[in-house]
């Protein structure tokens, strides 16, 4: 379950920390993270108390919230905090438009939209938002835990990566975990970000040399050679790649690979 399913901040709490009795570890690293004891925790989750903003925002460091996720926390904190029925009204208000945003987010995940420009300058500002995509067609890789850990970010990084992809339709839910979406992002060689989306691929490649995989493969050299020597290593490259497309097309899903080529004259 996601915090856009809660209505009131203390249930979020419990499922997120578990009942009183069960991991009470959870517990106790929450309180210390903002500071209170664990009795006044329990007397929060229990209705007798309330949490400051302060700690409210302290729980969404804790948390590793996003952004809209620690908007939404501590909206569902001024509700109950609200004095009278009018201002609780207003925060009741500001919390279902929230959620309508939400569902009008998951609603466009099925819609064949085009991506607009803006939104494909962000994907190709970075190689993570391609990575989260290819690793979300894994299935161990279908939440927000996993790929922090594979990808080696924070969770809140990673949620903010996951929020984009699902926004432009990249990715989509399915049966509780995340999956490829109905839209593809694509560059043609004309395109101005196409020299940023190569270069990403390529410092993710240099800082993966670090890792030594022998499977891996990595091959470099500067050679001499006649145009038309040149002309029929280009043609090779070309037919070799149309057929890894083909094959990529066919294979089934088991692992991530990146793949690039690199030709080029020495002298321009």
């Amino acid at each position: 379950m996601q915090i856009w399913e809660f209505h009131n901040y203390r249930d979020y709490l419990v499922f997120k920390l578990g009942p009183e009795g069960r991991r009470s570890g959870s517990r106790k690293e929450m309180a210390a993270a903002i500071v209170v004891h664990t009795t006044y925790v329990s007397q929060v989750l229990k209705g007798k108390a309330e949490f400051s903003l302060e700690q409210a925002e302290a729980i969404n460091t804790f948390f590793d919230h996003t952004e809209d996720e620690g908007e939404y926390f501590i909206s569902l904190l001024l509700k109950d905090r609200a004095g009278s029925p009018k201002l609780k009204s207003r925060f009741e208000n500001k919390i279902q438009r929230m959620r309508d945003a939400r569902i009008n987010i998951s609603k466009r995940l099925n819609v064949d939209h085009a991506i607009t420009e803006k939104d494909r300058e962000k994907f190709y500002s970075s190689a993570l938002y391609g990575a989260t995509h290819v690793l979300c067609s894994l299935p161990q890789f279908g939440s927000i835990e996993t790929l922090a850990e594979a990808l080696q970010l924070s969770r809140k990084r990673v949620a903010e990566i996951v929020e984009f992809l699902l926004r432009i339709g990249v990715l989509k839910r399915e049966n509780d975990r995340l999956a490829p979406g109905s839209q593809h992002v694509h560059l043609g060689n004309d395109s101005e970000m196409v020299l940023k989306h190569h270069s990403n691929w390529r410092m993710h490649a240099i800082n993966n040399l670090q890792f030594l995989d022998h499977q891996d493969l990595h091959y470099s050299a500067c050679m001499s050679i006649s145009h038309e020597g040149a002309f029929i290593v280009k043609e090779a490259i070309l037919e070799t790649l149309k057929r890894v497309v083909e094959i990529v097309g066919k294979s089934e899903v088991e692992t991530g690979y990146v793949l690039n080529f690199d030709f080029y004259k020495l002298i321009p």
